[in-house]
């Protein structure tokens, strides 16, 4: 073990027991983040709360001598680890990389009231596939906030922003909780969430948002829910507050959700993100829906900060055609041929410009092999 490992074992059990004058334990803190290795590791703790189980993340070094924000998971036994999301692997790497703030992850583990907790809408075509349900989703928030937020902030050194996050019907109610209960949730993380249910319904409550707030949520092609006009009904900032991402070829299978878009909430929430250093792109996306039988086409710029946080630029940048009378482009990027010429389309962002080649045959190619 590193001395520094042991610094960060020995501040974390003995911080309370030692009286340090206030500044050099502060220094030391400082130096011990600084130098975390690989050999440095996190604390995964387990509790019970009432009726629900929690699987506690707590970072490397971490001391009561300082304040962390929090982030509540949705389907807690499936976010740490390999077999898992890896959200606490990830998490040691930005801290190693110094891409993000030290904090606390709480897994609230569910059960087979999953549906119920996490579906905020009645909805037949949910009770046809997942069985019966009542929408008691306003019920599990309340318990967070009244049982599992106060155990976590008596037994951790907690106090900076709070988070909620999760995947398919847990990404639903993340958002759902974030908007209905902005005074609790300043941040939303949503991996494929089930926005869906009960004819999208979840649109119509962007405009509950909050400024200060900020919003994640990310789709596969693969499975292909469009939710880009989420996007427009927060009134949010795209990118500083609301950040859209698709995953490409990426299904609704955990295996899917790991790495970059685990990444993509953790920086988010956490990150040290330079607004001003980026790259982006420009793709082309023809994408043939299992779930609707349709082929969507579109436009799709896509920007990655220096740090590794990476999202849509969707309704921030601005499309154009140099030949309008061979199609239609939207705001959003999705577009149509008026006829079976190529098309030129001018894609700008903060004043830069990049020109794609749209070709008529490529996509009439795609769709064929893939009726």
């Amino acid at each position: 073990m590193t001395l520094i490992a042991r610094l960060c074992n020995f501040m974390r059990t003995e911080s309370r027991a030692v009286v340090f004058i206030l500044g050099l334990a502060v220094t030391l803190h400082d130096h011990a983040m600084a130098g975390v290795t690989s050999d440095t590791l996190h604390t995964i703790e387990t509790a019970r709360v009432k009726q629900f189980t929690l699987s506690i993340y707590l970072p490397p070094c971490y001391t009561s001598l300082r304040k962390y924000s929090v982030i509540y998971f949705n389907d807690g036994q499936h976010i740490f680890g390999e077999q898992g999301l890896g959200v606490d692997l990830e998490a040691d790497v930005l801290l190693k990389q110094g891409h993000m703030e030290p904090i606390i992850v709480v897994g609230i583990h569910s059960d087979r009231q999953r549906t119920s907790f996490y579906v905020p809408y009645e909805d037949d075509g949910v009770t046809v596939d997942f069985g019966f349900y009542r929408p008691l989703a306003d019920w599990y928030t309340s318990r967070i906030i009244r049982d599992i937020m106060p155990y976590v902030n008596r037994r951790y050194s907690s106090g900076l922003r709070t988070g909620i996050a999760g995947y398919s019907f847990g990404g639903l109610h993340a958002t759902w909780a974030a908007l209905n209960y902005p005074e609790r949730f300043s941040f939303s993380g949503a991996l494929s969430p089930s926005y869906w249910v009960r004819d999208f319904e979840i649109l119509n409550e962007g405009k509950k948002a909050r400024k200060g707030q900020v919003y994640y949520f990310d789709v596969g092609t693969g499975e292909w829910n469009y939710y880009v006009p989420m996007l427009a009904k927060t009134g949010l900032k795209i990118l500083n507050d609301v950040s859209y991402y698709e995953a490409m070829n990426a299904r609704h299978v955990l295996a899917d959700w790991r790495g970059l878009r685990i990444r993509n909430i953790l920086l988010l929430f956490a990150g040290k993100t330079n607004w001003n250093r980026y790259d982006w792109t420009v793709n082309l996306e023809v994408i043939r829906s299992d779930y609707t039988g349709k082929t969507y086409l579109r436009i799709n710029p896509v920007i990655t900060f220096s740090n590794g946080l990476t999202a849509s630029i969707s309704y921030a940048a601005t499309f154009a055609l140099l030949n309008p009378n061979d199609g239609v482009i939207n705001k959003d990027g999705s577009f149509r041929f008026l006829g079976n010429r190529d098309l030129k389309v001018i894609v700008t962002y903060l004043g830069e410009s990049k020109t794609i080649d749209v070709m008529y045959d490529q996509v009439a190619n795609y769709r064929f092999e893939h009726q």
